[in-house]
């Protein structure tokens, strides 16, 4: 990814609010029928194991993309740094010569 301000949101909005910071949130309007909140509790409950693993991998799976945006970010700008340094550094160098 070459979008550096959206990397940054993203690292300080991990950093403020942990994992739930990065889920997707809803757009647009609510519903107008409000749907019983009975049912979403029961099957919270009522979940398999193999759902709840499968939430966890999802949960997992997300940490790990953040945390694979963020190193690469982090190398990219290291990268962009260390030609940074060796110029200034063999500028310095050519200007004591001079004295």
């Amino acid at each position: 990814m070459n979008n550096h301000p959206l990397i940054t949101k993203w690292v300080n909005d991990f950093r403020i609010a942990g994992p739930e910071a990065l889920r997707e949130k809803r757009k647009g309007r609510r519903p107008k029928v409000i749907k019983p909140k009975n049912d979403k509790t029961l099957q919270g409950i009522s979940q398999t194991p193999g759902a709840q693993y499968l939430e966890q991998l999802k949960e997992e799976n997300l940490r790990l993309r953040i945390e694979n945006a963020y190193l690469k970010e982090l190398r990219r700008l290291r990268l962009e740094e260390t030609p940074l340094s060796k110029k200034r550094k063999s500028s310095t160098a050519s200007g004591e010569n001079l004295n």
